[in-house]
């Protein structure tokens, strides 16, 4: 069975089934089919259109609409799957190389292991809970249904058996989160930063970073990446801490789905 090229998709599929197709893998969520971040089709090597047609039928069967772009994808198919009036989305991939410290000082925030901090998940899933609003009102769609900011808790809980959640707290409160994880490859991967709208402006996301990338280096990590969505703020963040642009990472999706 093929993994991804890409350590961020992989940590993202961490808690999904994989399965090989004529020509592609698939990572399935039975419980959440239509949450895009764990339904994917990867390693898409189709020798034909064909070929391409099966599998993204086989994918569709089970909910999945959303295909990863690779270095090893054929052109073609990125071609096809536009022709078809698939959707393009690009994200950044940052990278603090090995050896590398963080550029700005780690301000003075308690930072604790999530599952101490958080072990029921209730103030991370109101943080996530206001992630979807505030994206989806940004983005000017309807604001998704509580069932699916449900269905997106439940995934990362899952994804906290392989990895490692941490939260800061601040003036008695949980204020905000973040994940890493350690990949096969050696290169640790930051995720999931978030901060409480009460909190923000504090310095707490550059804390927890500063507190994820030490405890990947602690365990043996070289160079650690981080993801921005193009154009966003994050991403600026991140680049003032010293993570520098390494490459896009794109995905095609046939219709929009959240995570």
């Amino acid at each position: 069975m093929p993994t991804p090229d890409d350590d961020t998709i992989r940590f993202w599929g961490l808690a999904s089934t994989h399965r090989q197709l004529a020509g592609s893998a698939l990572a399935h969520r039975a419980a959440a089919p239509s949450l895009g971040l764990a339904n994917f089709l990867y390693a898409v090597v189709p020798a034909d259109a064909d070929t391409l047609r099966h599998d993204l039928a086989e994918a569709a069967r089970d909910g999945c609409t959303r295909v990863v772009v690779e270095r090893r994808t054929p052109p073609w198919v990125e071609a096809e799957l536009l022709l078809d009036g698939w959707q393009a989305e690009d994200e950044l991939r940052l990278v603090l190389p090995a050896g590398h410290d963080l550029t700005r000082a780690a301000p003075s925030h308690e930072v604790r292991r999530a599952d101490d901090a958080d072990p029921g998940w209730a103030a991370r899933a109101a943080m996530l809970r206001t992630d979807h609003v505030e994206e989806d009102v940004r983005h000017g769609v309807p604001v998704r249904p509580p069932a699916r900011t449900d269905a997106t808790v439940a995934h990362r809980q899952d994804l906290e058996r392989h990895a490692t959640y941490y939260c800061v707290l601040r003036r008695g409160e949980v204020a905000g989160f973040v994940c890493g994880w350690l990949a096969p490859s050696g290169q640790g991967v930051v995720e999931d930063v978030f901060v409480a709208p009460d909190h923000r402006g504090h310095g707490v996301a550059t804390a927890l970073i500063h507190h994820a990338v030490a405890r990947l280096r602690d365990a043996g990590a070289g160079p650690v990446s981080i993801a921005a969505e193009v154009g966003d703020t994050p991403g600026h963040l991140y680049s003032r801490l010293g993570f520098r642009p390494h490459h896009t990472a794109r995905s095609l999706t046939a219709l929009a789905v959240g995570g």
